[in-house]
């Protein structure tokens, strides 16, 4: 029988622990093309560059039943008091989860948190929204296998 994923089926980790109370998330994968065409030529051609990996999600805050703040991990990597900045320490471990009974189709990346935004309207829940760009190669790519 068919299998079709919905939102149901996501889960979004953080360094093994899984996020409760994702909305939702996105992973882009790009590839950078290197033009090769030589100038006595008349159609263009490339070839594989540099791939990377960005994304983001929408977390809601709330408090736990330990009054610990779900997303405080996520967003203390890029909103912080000080001048020290973000330094290469706060990099996060993402994991991109399709759960399909036992079996789990992850992609799993080193990420830095490139924006964090939190507001709240009224009558809705306080959301946290972040973007997070990729280092290095993925740790897993299990999507499809």
């Amino acid at each position: 029988m068919a299998k079709v994923y919905t939102g149901r089926d996501g889960v979004m980790q953080l360094a093994g622990t899984t996020l409760a109370k994702v909305v939702s998330f996105q992973l882009s994968s790009n590839l950078e093309t290197l033009e090769t065409t030589a100038l006595n030529e008349h159609i263009r051609s490339y070839c594989a560059g540099v791939t990377g990996y960005s994304g983001s999600a929408t977390l809601l805050y709330y408090k736990d039943d330990d009054d610990n703040i779900n997303t405080s991990d996520l967003l203390s990597k890029l909103i912080k008091t000080g001048t020290d900045g973000v330094s290469t320490s706060d990099t996060v471990e993402l994991t991109l989860r399709w759960v399909d009974g036992t079996d789990n189709n992850d992609i799993k990346l080193t990420a830095y948190i490139t924006s964090a935004t939190i507001g709240a309207a009224t009558g809705d829940i306080v959301r946290a929204e972040i973007a997070f760009q990729g280092t290095g190669a993925l740790a897993t790519a299990s999507i499809g296998s």
